[in-house]
């Protein structure tokens, strides 16, 4: 996968480069140290991916996306940001992100994010989806009401984009029962298909994010 990372601090940049390259199919094809090399670097190079700080210099990560996804609708745009960032993280997803990676999250999520890219799928480090999809599920008495522990625990892992299998085996169960709280979920929520899940369980669990 063609990435162009954009970090301001060089050092940091370098880590996130060297951590890329350990734990993902990565090609680093291009970096910024800022917002205006960052786009420069998007229309020159067309990566596949472009990963981003929020806090860039001259043009910010959150305008840089704004301004990828309307001239370069092919490239994925992932963003590093903190946890607790609840206000850019809406304003990004609504702006077409491919996903957060928190500043303090594992370095093995960093790969994790790549493949989730490649299937077209939306990540969230777990330290966002989690504080983020459990706050809402909680404070949304008519939506608990209508799901059991199991089915909330499942919506929580569908919404950080993982596959069938994937849940099977983090909840210690067949991917049949899997296939079957998934239906459930659907016919509890009125949605169809697990794309429409995933988009509930970030849209919802992001609704009341507190910074």
């Amino acid at each position: 996968m063609r990435i162009v990372l954009a970090e301001p601090q060089t050092l940091i940049r370098a880590g996130i480069r060297h951590l890329l390259e350990t734990y993902g199919p990565a090609q680093i094809v291009g970096e910024a140290s800022d917002g205006t090399q960052l786009l420069e670097a998007v229309g020159r190079l067309r990566p596949e991916l472009v990963i981003t700080e929020l806090n860039l210099p001259q043009i910010s990560g959150l305008e840089a996306l704004l301004q990828i996804r309307r001239h370069y609708p092919e490239v994925a745009v992932m963003i590093l940001s903190s946890p607790t960032d609840g206000h850019h993280i809406r304003l990004a997803l609504k702006g077409g992100a491919a996903g957060f990676i928190a500043k303090d999250a594992e370095p093995i999520e960093l790969g994790l994010a790549l493949r989730a890219v490649e299937r077209h799928q939306i990540y969230l480090s777990p330290a966002i989806s989690h504080k983020a999809i459990e706050r809402r599920l909680d404070q949304r008495a008519e939506d608990a009401a209508q799901l059991t522990p199991r089915q909330r625990q499942v919506l929580q892992l569908i919404g950080r984009g993982k596959s069938t299998k994937e849940i099977a085996v983090l909840m210690g169960i067949s991917v049949k029962t899997v296939e079957t709280h998934r239906a459930r979920l659907m016919q509890a929520l009125g949605l169809y298909g697990t794309n429409a899940l995933m988009r509930h369980a970030i849209r919802t669990g992001l609704d009341e994010v507190v910074i």
